[in-house]
């Protein structure tokens, strides 16, 4: 899934007009430029997390959870800058982690990965379930 099939499946499933929808998000504050420039990418874990995250915080207006639980990520901090929006969509269950030694024990986000469609349609439905929740 590209970076704006993304963005696009997200403003279906919010009820939101796709149309615009870079400029707007940059305004409200929820999508950056990288966004719009390499909008034909693949997207990335941390970018969808970003996403999710700043879409919770600017359009939801919903508050930051404490990170501590997500230091159970073996991974959290290599990406510094994503490390708050990761933790953030994983501990609302929004995305999962992958735990990569069978039997459990070493969980990682793996922010550089890529996830299949259906995945990333699951992380937005999840982020919007919490609307609903509310």
């Amino acid at each position: 899934m590209t970076t704006e099939e993304f963005i696009s499946e997200l403003c279906g499933a919010a009820g939101m007009e796709f149309d615009g929808v870079f400029g707007r998000g940059r305004k409200e504050g929820w999508l950056e430029a990288g966004d719009v420039l390499f909008k034909e990418r693949p997207i990335k874990r941390r970018d969808a997390a970003r996403i999710l995250h700043m879409y919770l915080l600017k359009v939801m207006k919903t508050e930051d959870l404490n990170i501590n639980g997500a230091k159970e990520l073996n991974d959290l901090y290599d990406c510094r800058i994503c490390a708050n929006h990761i933790a953030q969509v994983y501990l609302r269950g929004i995305m999962d982690a992958k735990d990569i030694k069978r039997g459990g024990g070493f969980l990682i986000f793996d922010p550089d990965g890529e996830d299949s469609d259906d995945a990333n349609t699951d992380f937005i439905r999840r982020l919007i379930s919490l609307t609903a929740d509310r």
